[in-house]
């Protein structure tokens, strides 16, 4: 199986994996593109009338987010190349890096957390790789759990990750500040969950982020998981 860095982009053989529609199509749309120049695409996510625990308003609201995050990538992939091409002042070009660091990683970020949700969300395998390494790692799925709502559920802006080290295969709950802060270098993401406010709120409220927690539970998609690890 192909491996990937953590802002790698996620190999697209789905064979043996019941995997949910939206996921198919969206991982069939993650195929690499044969022009490097070509522009990012927001990939053909559909919830329909949305997940239990997750409202259809919510779920739309949030995807028209995750647009505006492949829309403004586009546009500043464009402008830092034009900038470095005609060499302007470096303070510009360090900032439309800065930037693009953001809206790339919210871009590819929130296309592992849409990936990785599902109505029919297929049950950890037991006898998976993944999941022998979680119980080795923590003792039991359910420890890990444990560490990993708490993951998501301390304070601050951003994403909680179950990734993996490639070089060791080490296991690790990791925090990502923003998009793009934080993040253990080289990890292999498996799992995200969005923990901004926008995530949540509206079907929450703003102190609701533990009861969104154990709503994502069900609707993980460990199929989609499992075959990133």
């Amino acid at each position: 199986m192909e491996r990937r860095t953590l802002l790698g982009t996620l190999a697209a053989g789905t064979a043996g994996l019941a995997l949910g529609a939206h996921t198919t199509k969206a991982l069939a749309a993650a195929s690499p593109q044969t022009n490097p120049l070509a522009d990012y695409v927001a990939r053909p996510f559909d919830f329909g009338a949305g997940l239990a625990g997750l409202s259809k308003d919510l779920l739309a609201e949030h995807l028209t987010l995750y647009k505006g995050y492949v829309g403004r990538t586009n546009s500043l992939l464009k402008d830092l190349l034009a900038a470095e091409k005609e060499g302007k002042k470096p303070a510009m070009v360090q900032e439309l890096h800065r930037r693009l660091g953001f809206e790339f990683s919210g871009m590819r970020l929130h296309e592992w957390y849409f990936e990785g949700l599902s109505a029919t969300a297929a049950k950890p395998t037991e006898n998976h790789p993944l999941h022998q390494a979680i119980a080795a790692t923590w003792g039991s799925f359910d420890l890990w759990w444990t560490a990993f709502k708490a993951t998501c559920t301390m304070p601050g802006i951003g994403w909680a990750a179950l990734v993996k080290d490639p070089t060791t295969g080490r296991l690790m709950n990791a925090w990502f500040q923003d998009h793009e802060n934080a993040i253990p270098v080289g990890a292999q993401a498996l799992l995200v969950v969005d923990v901004w406010e926008h995530a949540y709120v509206k079907d929450y409220g703003a102190t609701g982020r533990g009861k969104y927690v154990d709503a994502i539970k069900p609707l993980i998609h460990w199929g989609a998981v499992e075959h990133r690890f």
